[in-house]
C-alpha cells in the first residue's frame, strides 16, 4: 500500500513537474497602440500549439489599441503581476505606435530579462524600439524594408541585414515585416518544443514550414508605389469605414490580417463589430468601439490562408495594385516590386 502510494505521488509531481515546465511566452503590448497581426500572429501560433504558455503583458490593464485599425485587446497580465511569478522564457515584441517606441523603461525591463537568460522575438518594426535597449549593438539584426536606412544610420553599432526574413543573433532574433512574424514564429516553436510539436502546428493553421531565405531587395517604394499612395489618400471621397463582423471563437490571425490590411490601403479604416466584447478561439478578449460609424462596406474575417485572403478581398474591392501595395507594407511576396 505505501509503496502505491509513494509511486502514485511520484506520477502526480511528474505530472505537475511537466505543466509547469512549458515554456512561458509573453508578448508585450503597448497600450498607446501595437500592431494587430505583429501581436496576433505570434499568439495565435504559439497557442495553437498547446506547448507554451503564451501571454500577452502590458504595463497596465488598459485596454491596447490594436493599430492601425480600430479594435482594443485586454492584456492577460501586468508587468506587475508577472514579475511575482517565473520569468518569462521568450518575450516577443512587436512593432508600436511611434510615439510611444522610445520608453527607457520599457528598455530597462528588456535588459533585466535578457541578462536573466529570456530570449527575445523582435517583429518587424519593433526592432525600432527594441534598438534603444543597446541589446542590438554588435549584433547582426532585420527591420521592416521601409526602416532600414533609418536604422542603418541611427545605430550603426548592428549590423542591418535584409537577406533573411529573419536573424538570431545569440538570444536575439528580429524579423523583416508583418509577414515575417508567421514563419519566424514557427521557427521560435521550433526551439521551445521541437521540429514535430512545429510542422503539427502549421499543418493546423495551414502555414508552409517556416523559410528564411528573402530577396530585401525586392520591396522599395517605387513610382508605381508612390502613386497608389498619392491617389487613394487624394480621394477622400471614396474613404470607406470597413467593418469586420466577430464573433466568439474568431481566429487571431484573420483579425490581425484583416485590421491591418484594410487599414493600410491609404482607402479605408477598418473595425471590429459585434458585441462590446469578443472571445477569440484562444481566449483573448478584443473590445469594439463604443461609438462606430456608418460603415459603407462589410468584409468577412479571411480564411484559411488568411494574408493572401485579406490581399484578394481588398484586389475585388480596390484593384490590383491596392491590393499589391498593401502587401509591400506587409514586406509579403505579392507585393514585391517586379509583381507590380
Amino acid at each position: 500500500m505505501l509503496v502505491r502510494l509513494m509511486a502514485g505521488l511520484a506520477a502526480a509531481l511528474l505530472f505537475v513537474g511537466g505543466a509547469a515546465a512549458k515554456p512561458l511566452v509573453v508578448i508585450l503590448a503597448e497600450p498607446r497602440g501595437t500592431v494587430a497581426a505583429d501581436l496576433m500572429n505570434p499568439y495565435a501560433i504559439l497557442a495553437e500549439s498547446g506547448a507554451v504558455e503564451v501571454k500577452v503583458v502590458s504595463p497596465t490593464r488598459a485596454p491596447v489599441r490594436l493599430t492601425p485599425g480600430h479594435a482594443w485587446v485586454a492584456p492577460q497580465m501586468t508587468l506587475a503581476e508577472l514579475a511575482k511569478g517565473p520569468r518569462p522564457d521568450v518575450i516577443v515584441l512587436p512593432a508600436m505606435a511611434p510615439e510611444a517606441e522610445d520608453d527607457p523603461g520599457r528598455a530597462a525591463w528588456l535588459r533585466a530579462q535578457v541578462k536573466a537568460g529570456a530570449r527575445v522575438l523582435v517583429i518587424c518594426n519593433g526592432a525600432r524600439a527594441f534598438a534603444k535597449t543597446g541589446l542590438l549593438d554588435g549584433r547582426t539584426a532585420a527591420v521592416h524594408w521601409f526602416s532600414h536606412k533609418r536604422m542603418v544610420k541611427a545605430h550603426p553599432k548592428a549590423t542591418w541585414v535584409r537577406d533573411r526574413r529573419w536573424v538570431t543573433d545569440g538570444p536575439i532574433t528580429t524579423t523583416t515585416g508583418i509577414s515575417a512574424a508567421e514563419p519566424a514564429t514557427l521557427h521560435l516553436l521550433e526551439v521551445l518544443a521541437g521540429p514535430e510539436v512545429m510542422r503539427a502546428t502549421a499543418r493546423k493553421l495551414k502555414l508552409p514550414p517556416p523559410d528564411p531565405r528573402h530577396v530585401g531587395g525586392d520591396y522599395r517604394l517605387t513610382l508605381k508605389g508612390m502613386a497608389v499612395t498619392v491617389a487613394n489618400r487624394a480621394a477622400f471621397w471614396s474613404r470607406e469605414d470597413v467593418a469586420l463582423p466577430v464573433a466568439d471563437g474568431f481566429d487571431e490571425r484573420a483579425l490581425g490580417a484583416a485590421l491591418d490590411g484594410w487599414s493600410r490601403t491609404y482607402r479605408a479604416s477598418a473595425w471590429v463589430e459585434g458585441a462590446p466584447v469578443t472571445r477569440s478561439r484562444h481566449g483573448l478578449l478584443v473590445y469594439r468601439s463604443r461609438d462606430l460609424p456608418r460603415f459603407e462596406r462589410r468584409a468577412a474575417l479571411p480564411t484559411p490562408e488568411v494574408t493572401a485572403a485579406t490581399f484578394a478581398q481588398i484586389r475585388r474591392a480596390y484593384g490590383e495594385r491596392t491590393a499589391r501595395f498593401v502587401a509591400l507594407q506587409f514586406e509579403h511576396p505579392y507585393g514585391a516590386v517586379g509583381r507590380w
